[in-house]
Parts: structure tokens; C-alpha cells; sequence
């Protein structure tokens, strides 16, 4: 508690009056209070309550100095404990603020540091209220000069400064003292002095209220602060001091330490140098021939630098090449002579000097063939005998880890320099050596050459040049051999395997010839892994295989090693780093004389039993009996009555079958599909005409005439009002029709012809004619659909990658093969698949039908999963256009209605 002022007037202690008495409360000399009443004098208990007073007054002063101490302890321990933890000067500068902001509240705050010399100061923190651009903490300030700044000035003067706004005013005007930023009201500061009492710095605080100076004791609080700053400054001060002073002595020691290692490491290397002479001598005594000294000299070498890899090169003057009498390397084997060029080994000889290369990249060494890794380090030396430069040494490296340094330049040319002696004795000896072995292997080769050349000439008449088997000419020779052995002795028995490629085509077209051919080759030893002792293989030409298997009894054993043959296909081949699966058509016949004459016949019907292979799927085997022979006579009858059918135009009859919207029961479609009405042999099944029609090309014909005859009746009954424009007509399209160039103009011609509207025509495609034409197919469907022609992706989901064919050709429609919907109302499996076909039509825009619906259950199925529209015998069969059970049709929105409701009622 601070003094009260003393009262005015003459009034004693003790003064008697009528008007007021007053007594004072504490010593004398530093009173507390006074205690004034009305009336006489002080009694003995005015007395008492003038002392009880003064005793309360004095607690409360102790109790206020006691705070005040305790709040100065307080932040003179965090002062210490700030210097302590602080890692540098500046950072315990930047937080003294906060730690002396209880002890004296200054808004507005700065502290200024001085170089050793004086000349300049810097603020390393800087906290003013009203500054809007304070000094960034690495700016230096000069303190020589007129103008002086005025922190600098406190400086100088190294007392305790208290000034007025006018006091700095006139400062700045007398003494030609610099002030940076606004005026303060008033400005308070103190320069910090270290243990020797020099001055490292000053602490200010200022204000920019009028009505608010810095009282005594705020001054006190100032003076308490700066002076353990100041102290707490020195020592941090004095300790980055001490602690730059050990950086220096421990750098001065490791440079001595450096240069030590250096000087040993120079004595080791040359002792090394002593040991690597005494070596090379060693070698070239010891060396018979010129490989055998470059492999010890090699072998030395890895024992002082990485030289995995390592190459030797001469130069022939006279004949102007390079030549290569040791190669060990990872990726180059036995380089080949050749003529200079522009390499790294032609850039040492041409200069004379060492190459050093520790980022090789982009540097041609030698060509590099494909499968072998360029170096991304390499080293070479020139190679000297006497003044004649000889060649090159040179060293490379593959591993990013390992790169050649001016160390290893210096070792390895060392080397050089002294073998260049030794490498011409030891090339002459392995010269004249040369010499002697190259007579005889003359004459060797002059004994031998000419029955060689025989030899291959038989051989290359007799086999094919890519897979090094038989070819047709031996196979025929073999099989008339056995043949004629047959007919000899019966119990000579054997079997005749003929093997086709599936979708070899495929693979040539898309891979490429060589890559057909790595698939000829592999397929060939995959077939010869499969065979006995005695069986005889050939290929016949392009992807066909023959096979002849001696000693067999009976087809049982025939059909085991046709299975092996068929399974050992399972495995995926690796063609242009890519995973193929490619499978093989067998065809069986054994020999036999009561329907074979000539041993041709037999390969004739293997071939014909592998054709029916083919037409059963592929991926699997014949056995050629009597019912196939009988089968290729009906064949070709067949094919004749089929062209006649195709002229005569009435034995082919199209077929309808009704596509109907799950949610209304709506018509809103028909697949058309075609049958035969043969007058002797009656309905004939497509899959018995159809892939003969395939074969023979006349699918090309059969599918114009039902295109044709359909687009003609559906133009009719969009003209008797039977059915609205909105229903669709879908035709089956085969693959040969890709490679028709008039197929898009005669569609755009017929849709004219019969009037009917954009959309109406939906072209369904397997994904088999794809597979087939995948290039040729994108054309035309851009095409078709251009002239406003749906397609639709038939049988989706069971042939070989239908999601990238979604992502390649832009469809319509997705046909769900009924193999999805058999089972949809019993298994999940189904569902889950039906469900994951409809999300992703969703996604893509495209409607989808459900085939093959003929249940109920299956309908309501569907119904519940989203699918928009259903054909199956359960809405109609295929019937001819006069025999189609319309009111059937017209009663289907009213039983698909119910239908719905029964599988909701069900599934709640």
C-alpha cells in the first residue's frame, strides 16, 4: 500500500476542537493513514483504534511487498530456466517477453543486440502494437555516422534512460538521433551490459497513452529485469562462444586426422602398386596363351577395383578393326570383330588418354542387342607397348551402387602401363599358336566339308526349318513305309494323329508373324514331350501337325495319348511377354485294310476327324469312325439341297419369337430366327445347317434372305396397325459379313425400302465374331450404327472377355445368355451375376433382354432384380409369322402384372 497524503492545515496529533481531530497511523517518519473524527480529544480508545488501524494497514503493505517479491522470484527463475533450455541467443530472445510479462506489463517491447564492435545492431525480437513494419530480426542497423539510432544512442551513453515524447523529440533535433516508426508518448530503456561491463545490447519498453507514465515502480521492475536479462544473455552468449570454439578445435583435429589417414592410405598404396608389378611379372611368365593372361590378369584386377566386367580391345592397324580377345561381362559375350566407329573404345584411342565415365548413360560402348543392359559406370585405359599404342583395358559397371572413381582410373591405368611388354610377348606365342591349330582345323574342315555340306542339304529336303521337325515329304515317305510294313505283317498296326492350332490366325494377325512362329516352335516340342520311343512327328505346314504312333492294338491307347496331348495345351504359353492360352483340334484314324487302300486316305480322315473337332467346340479330339464317313457324303448333299433351298425361297422360313418389357408386359420386339423346311428330310435344326452354311459361305446369302423376308413382314405389320413403330426387329449377324464392303449400303437401302424408323433394325453379334475380326469389326459397327442401326452382344457373359468388348465396341443392347437365367430363381450365384450384368448395362447406358425365360419363377426373378425386357418359350415360341399367338401377347401386360405382385407378396 502506498503513502496517503498528508492533510492540509495546521491540525495536530492530538488537537482539540470542535471541528476535527486526526491521529497518525504508523511511524512518524513514514506514516500509513491518519485517522480523523469530529469532536474532542482522543480518548484511550480512539488510541486503540488508531493502533489496531495502523496494524492492519502495515499487514497489508507486508502482504502487497511480499507478492511483489515473490512474482520478481518467479520470473527471475524463468529468466534462468529460459537461458538454460534455450539452444541459442535468438530464441531465448523471441521468448523473454512472455516470461516478464507478469512482472511488467509492456505491450510494446523490444530488444536490441550490438556486434562487437558497436558499429551495428540488429533486433532479434521486436513487439509493438502500433508499428506496421517492425525490423525483421537479420537487418543490421548502422550505429556509425550523423544519425545515430536512438536504441544505439542508449548505447553509448550506458545508463538507465527515462524520456517524454517531446524529451525524444528534441533528442532527435539536438543530437542528431535517429528515430525508426512512430513517436511514443513515452520511452524507457536500459542497456545490457555483460560481466566485464561492456555493452552487448539494450532493453526498451515505451508507450504511446500520454496519461500512462512509467511510474517508480514499474521504473524498478525495468531496472530488476534488464539486469538479469543482461546477466542470463552473457551467459548464453559466452556459451555459443565456448561451444564455436570446440567446433573449430574439433574440425582443426579431424582435418589432422584426414590428412593421416591420407599419408597411410598413400603407404598401403604403394606397397600394393609393388605387389601388383610383382604379379603382372608372375602372369606373363607363367601364361601359355593369350586367354589365360588376360583371365589371371582379370582375376588380379578384382582384387583392387569392381571389375566384374571386364574388356580387352586391340587395334589392327593394317586392317583398320577392332578385335576382342577377352570379354567377361554379365550381358556382352564374345564381341566380334569389327571396324571402328564411335564408341567409347574408339574415343581412348583416338585421344591417347584415360576415360572416366561415372554416369555412363547415353554412351555407346558397343551395340547393344536386344535383352542386354547398357553400363551406368564405365572405365578405360589405352593399352601402350613401347610408344604403340595397342588397344584399351576397360571395366564397366551395371550395378547403380557401383561407379568408377579417380581411384580406380589411377589403379587401373598402373596397370596398363606395365603389361603392355608382357601382352606383346605373350600375343606373339599365342599368334604362332593360333597359326599351328588353324592348319589343322583346315585341313580338318577340307576333310570334313563336303560331307557336311551333304548331310544338310538331305536333311534341310526333309525338315521344316522353324520347329527342326519332319516335314510333309519325310511324314509321307514314313507313313507309306508303315503302311506297306502293315499290309505285310497285320500285326504291325499303327494310328495316324493329325494336330491343328485353334485360333492360331489370331495370334499371327495380332502378335505377328514371329510370334506366331516362337508359338510353332513351342507347340512342337509341348507334342514331342508327349511321345513314345517309336512315334514319328511332322509338321505338315502352317499350324498342322501330324503324328504317326506304331505298335498301337486298339483306339484306347490312341485316345490316352490324344488326351495328353490336348492337356499338356492347358498351360499358357509366354509370347512378346505376355500371358497366351492357346488349345489344339485332334483328329484319330487307325489303320485298318478293309476301308483303306493307300496310306493317304488314313491322313485324309485324321484331317477330317480334327475338322469335326473343331465343329464340336475345339480343345479336344476325334475318333474318325464309319458314321463320319457317312457324314461327309450328307455334308456335301447337304450343301447342294441348301443352295437349291436358297434359290427356290421357300423351304427357309423365318421364325418369331416375342421380347416383351418385364414391368408392363408390352410388346416391344421379336429376335427372328431362321429354320428349314426340307421336303424330304422335314425341320431341320439350325446347328445342323448352319455351321456348313458357315464353312461353305453361304451364310453370306442366308443371312440377307431373313434379313430381307423380316424387315419386309415387320414393315407389314407396322402397316395393318398390328403393332406400333415402337417395336424393334433383332437379327442374328455372322462374322463374314465383316468383310462385305457392300453390307452397310444394302442395309441403309432395305431400312428405305420398307420405311422403317431409326432404331428399329437390332443386329445381334456374338463375341466369337469379334475374337475373329476385332479391327475390321469396329469399322463397320461405326457404320451401322451411323445409319442408325442398334446392335446387340449376344449370349453376353460366355464367351472370352465380354467387359472389353464393352469397353471397345459401343453396343445397344446385352443379350443374357439363358445359361444366367436357368438357375435364377434357386441359385445366388445367378442372381449375383444377373444383378452384376444389370449394374453395369446401368452404367453404361445400354439395355438388356433375358433369354431363355420359361418359368415363372424366372420372371418374377427378373422382375425383382430390374432386368427391362424378357423372351423365352414362357411368352412364346418361335413360330412362323401366320402362327403367332397374338392374343397371347396382348394378354401378357395383365399377366406380368399379377406375376409382380405375387413375387413382391413373396419377398415380403
Amino acid at each position: 500500500m502506498s503513502a496517503l497524503p498528508v492533510p492540509q492545515g495546521d491540525i495536530s496529533t492530538h488537537q482539540c476542537s470542535a471541528a476535527i481531530s486526526s491521529q497518525v497511523l504508523g511511524a512518524a517518519s513514514q506514516p500509513l493513514g491518519w485517522l480523523f473524527w469530529h469532536g474532542g480529544c482522543a480518548d484511550e480508545q480512539t488510541a486503540r483504534l488508531g493502533l489496531l488501524l495502523a496494524g492492519h494497514l502495515q499487514s497489508a503493505v507486508l502482504r502487497q511487498d511480499l507478492g511483489a517479491a515473490r512474482a520478481a522470484h518467479e520470473v527471475l527463475l524463468d529468466i534462468n530456466r529460459l537461458a538454460a533450455a534455450s539452444g541459442n541467443v535468438d530464441y531465448f530472445l523471441q521468448q523473454i517477453h512472455r516470461v516478464i510479462n507478469p512482472l511488467l506489463p509492456a505491450d510494446n517491447f523490444y530488444i536490441a543486440l550490438q556486434d562487437e564492435g558497436g558499429a551495428s545492431l540488429r533486433f532479434p525480437y521486436f513487439s509493438d502494437a502500433l508499428e506496421p513494419c517492425p525490423p525483421r530480426p537479420d537487418t543490421l542497423f548502422s550505429c556509425v555516422g550523423s544519425r545515430v539510432p536512438l536504441t544505439g544512442w542508449l548505447c553509448r551513453q550506458r545508463v538507465f534512460t527515462l524520456l517524454s515524447g517531446a524529451e525524444i523529440e528534441l533528442l532527435c533535433r539536438k543530437q542528431q538521433v535517429q528515430l525508426s516508426g512512430l513517436m511514443p508518448s513515452w520511452w524507457m530503456g536500459m542497456p545490457l551490459l555483460d560481466a566485464a561491463d561492456k555493452v552487448i545490447g539494450a532493453l526498451v519498453v515505451q508507450s504511446y497513452d500520454i496519461s500512462q507514465p512509467f511510474d517508480a515502480r514499474a521504473q524498478a521492475a525495468f531496472l530488476f529485469v534488464s539486469h538479469h536479462i543482461a546477466s542470463a544473455l552473457d551467459r548464453l552468449l559466452a556459451r555459443a562462444e565456448l561451444e564455436h570454439r570446440v567446433w573449430l578445435r574439433t574440425a582443426e583435429l579431424e582435418g589432422i586426422n584426414t590428412r593421416l589417414r591420407g599419408e597411410v592410405a598413400e603407404r598401403q598404396r604403394t606397397q600394393q602398386q609393388q605387389g601388383v608389378l610383382f604379379r603382372i611379372g608372375e602372369i606373363s611368365n607363367t601364361s601359355l596363351s593369350m586367354e589365360a593372361f588376360f583371365v589371371g590378369l582379370h582375376s588380379l584386377l578384382t582384387e583392387f577395383i569392381e571389375a566384374g566386367n571386364c574388356l580387352v580391345c586391340l587395334y589392327d592397324g593394317t586392317r583398320n578393326e577392332l578385335s576382342f580377345p577377352y570379354c567377361s561381362d554379365l550381358y556382352l559375350s564374345d564381341p566380334l570383330p569389327r571396324q571402328p566407329g564411335q564408341g567409347l573404345l574408339e574415343q581412348v584411342l583416338h585421344s591417347g588418354r584415360p576415360l572416366l565415365l561415372a554416369e555412363a548413360s547415353g554412351h555407346v560402348l558397343m551395340p547393344v542387342r536386344e535383352g542386354e543392359a547398357a553400363p551406368v559406370s564405365w572405365l578405360g585405359v589405352p593399352l601402350y607397348s613401347g610408344n604403340d599404342l595397342r588397344g584399351v583395358l576397360a571395366v564397366q559397371s551395371y550395378d547403380a551402387g557401383v561407379r568408377y572413381s579417380h581411384r580406380d582410373q589411377d589403379m587401373l591405368e598402373f596397370v596398363a602401363n606395365h603389361i603392355g611388354s608382357a601382352l606383346a610377348r605373350v600375343q606373339a606365342l599365342d599368334d604362332l599358336q593360333r597359326a599351328y591349330a588353324d592348319l589343322e582345323q583346315r585341313v580338318l574342315e577340307r576333310t570334313n566339308e563336303l560331307d557336311s555340306v551333304n548331310a544338310q542339304l538331305q536333311h534341310d529336303s526333309l525338315h521344316d526349318l522353324l520347329t527342326q521337325l519332319p516335314n510333309r515329304n519325310y511324314f509321307s515317305r514314313v507313313l507309306k513305309r508303315s503302311w506297306d510294313h502293315f499290309q505285310l505283317d497285320p500285326g504291325q498296326r499303327f494310328a495316324v494323329m493329325f494336330i491343328d492350332l485353334d485360333r492360331f490366325k489370331l495370334v499371327n494377325d495380332t502378335l505377328g508373324h514371329l510370334a506366331g512362329d516362337h508359338l510353332l516352335a513351342e507347340a512342337g516340342q509341348r507334342i514331342r514331350a508327349c511321345l513314345g520311343y517309336a512315334d514319328f512327328l511332322a509338321r505338315l505346314g502352317g499350324d498342322e501337325f501330324a503324328l504317326l504312333l506304331s505298335g498301337v492294338d486298339c483306339l484306347e491307347e490312341c485316345e490316352r495319348l490324344a488326351q495328353k496331348v490336348v492337356a499338356e495345351f492347358e498351360r499358357p504359353i509366354m509370347l512378346s511377354g505376355r500371358e497366351l492360352f492357346i488349345t489344339v483340334s485332334v483328329g484319330l484314324v487307325l489303320a485298318d485294310k478293309e476301308h483303306y487302300s493307300r496310306a493317304e486316305d488314313l491322313l485324309r480322315d485324321a484331317d477330317h476327324a480334327m475338322y469335326r473337332t473343331k465343329q464340336r467346340g475345339r480343345h479336344g479330339y476325334t475318333l474318325f469312325n464309319h458314321e463320319l464317313r457317312r457324314d461327309q457324303a450328307d455334308q456335301l448333299a447337304l450343301e447342294a439341297e441348301l443352295r437349291h433351298a436358297l434359290a427356290a425361297q421357300q423351304e427357309l422360313v423365318p421364325y418369331y419369337q416375342a421380347i416383351v418389357d418385364s414391368d408392363t408386359g408390352a410388346l416391344v420386339g421379336f429376335e427372328t430366327l431362321v429354320r428349314w423346311h426340307h421336303p424330304q428330310r422335314g425341320l431341320i435344326a439350325p446347328g445342323v445347317f448352319l455351321p456348313m452354311a458357315e464353312e461353305s459361305g453361304l451364310i453370306l446369302k442366308l443371312d440377307r434372305y431373313m434379313i430381307e423376308r423380316a424387315c419386309a413382314q415387320l414393315a407389314s405389320w407396322y402397316a395393318s396397325g398390328r403393332i406400333g413403330h415402337a417395336v424393334c426387329l433383332h437379327i442374328n449377324l455372322s462374322s463374314a459379313h465383316f468383310h462385305d464392303p457392300g453390307l452397310v449400303c444394302w442395309l441403309r437401302e432395305l431400312m428405305q425400302h420398307h420405311a422403317l424408323p431409326v432404331g428399329t433394325l437390332h443386329l445381334e453379334i456374338t463375341e466369337s465374331a469379334l475374337i475373329e475380326v476385332p479391327d475390321v469389326a469396329i469399322e463397320v459397327m461405326r457404320q451401322l450404327k451411323a445409319h442408325g442401326i442398334c446392335l446387340a452382344l449376344d449370349d453376353f457373359g460366355t464367351g472370352y472377355s465380354a467387359l472389353s468388348y464393352l469397353h471397345r465396341y459401343h453396343f445397344d443392347v446385352l443379350k443374357i445368355d439363358q445359361a444366367f437365367v436357368r438357375d435364377i430363381h434357386c441359385h445366388t450365384e445367378s442372381a449375383a451375376i444377373v444383378r452384376a450384368i444389370l449394374a453395369l448395362a446401368a452404367a453404361l447406358g445400354l439395355d438388356v433382354v433375358a433369354e431363355g425365360v420359361e418359368t415363372l419363377a424366372q420372371v418374377q426373378a427378373l422382375q425383382q432384380l430390374g432386368c427391362p425386357r424378357l423372351q423365352g418359350y414362357y411368352f412364346a415360341r418361335p413360330a412362323p409369322a401366320d402362327a403367332l399367338d397374338w392374343p397371347r401377347l396382348q394378354g401378357m401386360p395383365q399377366e406380368l402384372s399379377l406375376a409382380a405382385a405375387q413375387g413382391a407378396t413373396a419377398l415380403t
